[in-house]
């Protein structure tokens, strides 16, 4: 089984299909500032369905230290 890690923030997010792919045992980090991305609607759905799929999804409460 393949396990993916993926994280979204106003920067950079992974194609939306590929978010929408997500199931068990993967895992979505969302960064705060991804809620000012221009398409973040979009990835709200992808989420959504990445969820029923049984991914797991993290909210972190500040953005990554570079």
């Amino acid at each position: 089984m393949f396990v993916t890690f993926r994280t979204i923030s106003k920067a950079g997010a992974p194609a939306l299909g590929d978010v929408r792919q997500m199931g068990s045992g993967d895992t979505l980090v969302i960064l705060p500032s991804a809620t000012q991305r221009r398409d973040w609607g979009r990835y709200q759905d992808a989420i959504g369905q990445a969820v029923a799929r049984g991914a797991e999804v993290h909210r972190t409460a500040q953005e990554a230290q570079a």
